[in-house]
């Protein structure tokens, strides 16, 4: 399972507007560039509010381990084999449609990229729906006033109350 803290910005309906400060790992991200969800130093997500949790309050979200693999299997891996199928059959096909190999080439790997960003737009909208592919909200740890930013504080960041609720969990894990 994989877990990360936040801090609940905004609370509506039965929703919540987390606040997640980039972690460790962000550091070391290869993609930390290219990451279009994060700023400088914080990201936010809208998850829903199962545990009533109250704006300040700090929160663990989790997200099990396979979802994430099998979502990062998807959007990396398979685009890299439609550019390889594609590549090998625009090669293949490219004397029949009478164009050189290496354009043939060029053509089939652009079709399969461009096929796969069609299929992963479609399976985003069938992963939105599944629970298995959604971040929770699995405990609240209250603390003191929300400090805006960490860095700057000098309180030791002492935890004054714990308080975990069992989140229910889906069929399908």
């Amino acid at each position: 399972m994989v877990t990360e803290e936040g801090i609940i910005e905004n609370v509506f309906r039965d929703k919540a507007t987390v606040l997640f400060r980039r972690s460790a790992a962000c550091a070391h991200c290869e993609s930390q560039g290219a990451c279009e969800v994060a700023d400088e130093k914080n990201m936010h997500i809208v998850i829903s509010n199962d545990l009533h949790a109250t704006v300040g309050d700090r929160v663990e979200i989790s997200l099990p381990s396979h979802s994430l693999v099998k979502l990062s299997l998807v959007v990396y891996f398979l685009p890299v084999v439609a550019l390889i199928l594609g590549a090998t059959m625009g090669d293949a096909w490219g004397s029949f449609f009478q164009v050189e190999p290496i354009t043939g080439s060029i053509i089939g790997g652009g079709v399969g990229l461009v096929g796969t960003y069609f299929l992963l737009k479609w399976v985003n909208r069938g992963a939105k729906k599944k629970m298995e592919y959604r971040p929770r909200m699995t405990r609240i740890i209250r603390t003191g006033p929300p400090q805006p930013d960490d860095s700057r504080s000098t309180r030791t960041g002492d935890i004054s109350e714990i308080h975990s609720t069992p989140v229910p969990r889906s069929d399908q894990e």
